[in-house]
């Protein structure tokens, strides 16, 4: 460059040979790429043991949850063998040639343990009874009928009870349901019979 020239901002300034200006020290700049190097391998390391770490939890959460599996599957197994056990009893007294009204109570009593096994597990019957409203969340309608003056769709019988563990819905209750019949549009002329 000429001693009148300036520079440009496209041509950066360059210090003169042996001038006085600022350059890294090269020792600083060696010590910065060491620490640097240092930080980066530490991150590395972390980085590579919280991997691992994951790693592991998943594992244990997998064979947690087979194990929960296994014991809730076990609790609920182990409480229905009363139930068999209480219909083999009723099996028996049958092939004994029982009195009818003693195989009644043998169902009965099998009916009962399997109710009370059940809600153990939490496990109720839907409470639904003919004039109950139909609510299609929890009944299933397997037969429907029109009633003329009728106010809502309600249940007409049970067929089948329905279920629910823990305010869900396990198995829907099938039901026959009443359901209010169309009313003719006011002014509509009468059908004459012939």
């Amino acid at each position: 460059m000429s001693a009148d020239a300036t520079p440009t901002d496209d041509q950066p300034e360059t210090p003169a040979e042996g001038g006085d200006a600022a350059q890294p020290d090269a020792g600083q700049g060696g010590g910065d790429a060491a620490a640097l190097k240092r930080e980066r391998d530490e991150l590395f390391d972390r980085l590579a043991r919280v991997s691992a770490e994951f790693q592991n939890f998943q594992k244990r959460v997998q064979r947690d949850r087979a194990k929960w599996t296994q014991d809730a599957v076990r609790d609920v197994l182990s409480g229905l063998l009363s139930v068999f056990d209480a219909i083999d009893l009723a099996a028996g007294s049958i092939e004994r040639g029982a009195d009818p009204q003693a195989v009644k109570q043998g169902v009965e009593m099998v009916r009962e343990e399997l109710r009370r096994q059940l809600g153990h597990q939490g496990v109720t019957a839907m409470d639904v009874a003919k004039g109950t409203p139909f609510d299609p969340e929890r009944h299933q309608a397997i037969a429907v009928e029109e009633v003329a003056g009728l106010a809502r769709e309600e249940v007409s019988f049970v067929a089948r009870a329905g279920y629910t563990i823990a305010d869900v819905v396990l198995r829907p209750a099938q039901v026959g349901v009443r359901k209010p019949a169309p009313t003719p549009p006011q002014g509509a002329p009468e059908q004459a019979s012939a």
